[in-house]
């Protein structure tokens, strides 16, 4: 049986979701000061009231126990999923103020949507958004790509002790970098902050040769740049990646998105000089033989289609994307619709299993992970040793993951379930898609998309969605960013709680 939680342990979950909410106040501090530097006198109103519904909600939260209050494992999966949730609503208001939205929904769609780095959007005439706006979208992504809790723990905004620990592990992160979370944390953000300042340098002089001029160029580019090294995948225009039509965005951007989803551990080891890790790292060499194989066939299937000036043109515009979609970035230089249509059923298969997949683990990237997938391939392996081996034999199978360890029953159970999760969710999005009408191919590549927290879309994402395929949206990508523990958690005490008043009844 599931426990409900008592009076202490409510009031410890509101008192970490308080100070994870109220953090959200800091980071609008930059649209805030975006529009008054650039004279946008209405997103600075939106702003600032956004800070005061930030503050004020985290901080009465935050009232309901005492700093430093024990958290548990399973009151920190509460938290975590709360807080998720509760954050983009707080990160909505601004957006549903700006008039590029029909109704908070679609506000809050966007706001789930940056802070799992998915990178859908039902934005209207995006090209004509405020900075502001556009600075608070693009740094939804910065927040989310690391992690609200990453984030809050970077700042210590009261965040301390096994407390800080439970959450940061509630939050799909069970490794660590650094021996205290909270050095893992600022070292996952220095590393953010040198791949962020690098890429920014390099796009905004591919933006300023293509004749943009100097801020703009600056902005843009550190949106893209935050963008794929988070690999969100928000765009500040409606063209998305295709609005710059360069060849240098496309391969500082790959760069990026590649950087986005390398495994932090393995940052570390480049970091310290350790150049062989990623060469026989399982999940590394798991990753590039996903991208390898997809490659050909996104490649095969878009040259089959005949729209194309030749094998240099297929071979760009096919391995942007397909690393787009495995690293769970978003970014599109082929237009939406065209997918299911003239692409044919080769490149669309390929990029649906990629956005499937997913990059690595204790990464921005989302999907089932390169990690998981060496496993189950290893677990295969296993099983084939052992029904080739005699009865009396012990056959074990070992693997290189940051460690030279042994593959338990108990690990390949949990890739095994957590990629079943993954599945399942797909399909009950396709069949939700499905269900409104929509062809099945676009429906499964839309779910694959919101669940993977991917943001490559058919066309079906869009501001005249139904409603109800919105919501399941929502849910699919707060599932998918928080690889559905923390949801499942949930989902688990409310059912307990109601059933205990209904008892009561």
């Amino acid at each position: 049986m599931f426990l409900t939680p008592g009076r202490r342990e409510i009031g410890a979950i509101a008192h970490y979701t308080g100070l994870l909410v109220a953090s959200l106040a800091l980071g609008m501090l930059f649209p805030l000061v975006t529009a008054l530097v650039a004279h946008e006198w209405d997103p600075a109103l939106d702003y600032a009231l956004g800070i005061g519904v930030a503050a004020a909600l985290g901080m009465a939260l935050a009232q309901a126990a005492p700093r430093g209050t024990p958290l548990s494992r399973r009151d920190a999966l509460l938290v975590t999923a709360l807080a998720w949730f509760s954050a983009s609503l707080v990160a909505a208001v601004p957006l549903s103020l700006s008039g590029h939205y029909g109704s908070f929904i679609d506000a809050y769609f966007d706001a789930m949507s940056g802070l799992t780095t998915s990178g859908l959007t039902l934005a209207q005439d995006l090209d004509h958004m405020a900075l502001a706006h556009n600075m608070w979208r693009h740094l939804t992504h910065l927040i989310g790509g690391q992690g609200i809790i990453v984030a809050a723990l970077s700042v210590a905004v009261g965040l301390k002790g096994g407390g800080a620990v439970s959450l940061y592990m509630a939050e799909a992160r069970d490794e660590r970098i650094l021996p205290n979370v909270m050095h893992t944390a600022r070292f996952i953000w220095f590393v953010t902050a040198v791949y962020v300042a690098l890429g920014t340098v390099a796009l905004s002089i591919s933006n300023l040769l293509a004749g943009m001029e100097f801020g703009r160029g600056v902005l843009h580019a550190f949106w893209a740049t935050i963008a794929c090294y988070d690999t969100g995948g928000f765009g500040p225009q409606s063209q998305n990646a295709l609005y710059y039509h360069s060849p240098i965005f496309e391969i500082v951007t790959v760069i990026l998105m590649l950087g986005g989803t390398l495994n932090f551990n393995l940052h570390a080891d480049l970091w310290r000089g350790d150049r062989t890790e990623i060469f026989k790292n399982l999940e590394a060499r798991a990753l590039a033989i996903n991208i390898g194989i997809l490659s050909v066939a996104v490649g095969l299937g878009l040259g089959a289609s005949s729209l194309f000036s030749g094998p240099a043109e297929v071979l760009r515009k096919g391995v942007y994307h397909l690393i787009s979609a495995n690293s769970g970035t978003g970014h599109q230089s082929l237009y939406p619709a065209a997918w299911t249509g003239p692409y044919g059923g080769l490149a669309l298969g390929a990029i649906i299993l990629a956005m499937a997949f997913g990059g690595m683990a204790s990464s921005t990237a989302g999907g089932i992970k390169a990690l998981r997938l060496g496993l189950i391939a290893k677990g295969v392996v296993l099983r084939v040793r052992q029904a080739l081996a005699p009865t009396s034999a012990i056959v074990q199978v070992g693997y290189h993951h940051l460690l030279d360890v042994q593959l338990t029953a108990e690990v390949l159970s949990n890739a095994l379930m957590v990629f079943m999760l993954y599945v399942v969710t797909y399909i009950s999005g396709a069949i939700a898609g499905a269900a409104y009408g929509y062809p099945i191919g676009a429906a499964l590549f839309e779910s694959v998309s919101a669940t993977a927290n991917v943001g490559l879309s058919t066309g079906i994402t869009n501001p005249a969605m139904p409603v109800g395929l919105k919501l399941v949206y929502i849910v699919q990508m707060w599932a998918g960013r928080l690889e559905f523990v923390a949801l499942f958690a949930l989902a688990a005490t409310v059912f307990a709680v109601l059933r205990r008043r209904m008892a009561r009844a």
